[in-house]
């Protein structure tokens, strides 16, 4: 397996670890827009986990699909480590899913690193 393909995974992992942290401190109830329905809450998860599998397996298989994908899912995990943390800093406290973030924001950084130098 490349490092590239292990980089997703990590970032599988923790992004994992995140929805846990985002589902204990309640994200979906103080998203800044108002609360997420809970059947769109699931289905968008859903949606992101089985891209994100789908990423894992075509970059594994050495697709080039899988690295178009790797760039989408970094660089909206980036987004997505960037938005809690700047929520975070804008209401001087914490916000769910805030701790991971900074996971989230270090291995996509890195991901997108290791896809630009390839």
């Amino acid at each position: 397996m490349d490092r590239i393909t292990l980089t997703i995974g990590l970032l599988i992992a923790i992004l994992l670890v995140h929805l846990a942290e985002e589902i204990k401190t309640g994200f979906r109830k103080k998203f800044p827009p108002g609360e997420i329905p809970k059947p769109l809450f699931i289905a968008g998860n859903a949606i992101l986990y089985t891209f994100c599998f789908a990423t894992l397996f075509l970059s594994g298989r050495g697709s080039e699909l899988g690295i178009r994908f790797a760039w989408i899912f970094a660089v909206a995990m980036l987004a997505n480590g960037a938005a809690h943390i700047g929520m975070m800093a804008l209401r001087s406290e914490y916000f769910p899913g805030g701790l991971t973030a900074f996971l989230l924001l270090s291995v996509s950084a890195y991901l997108i690193m290791q896809l630009m130098g390839r």
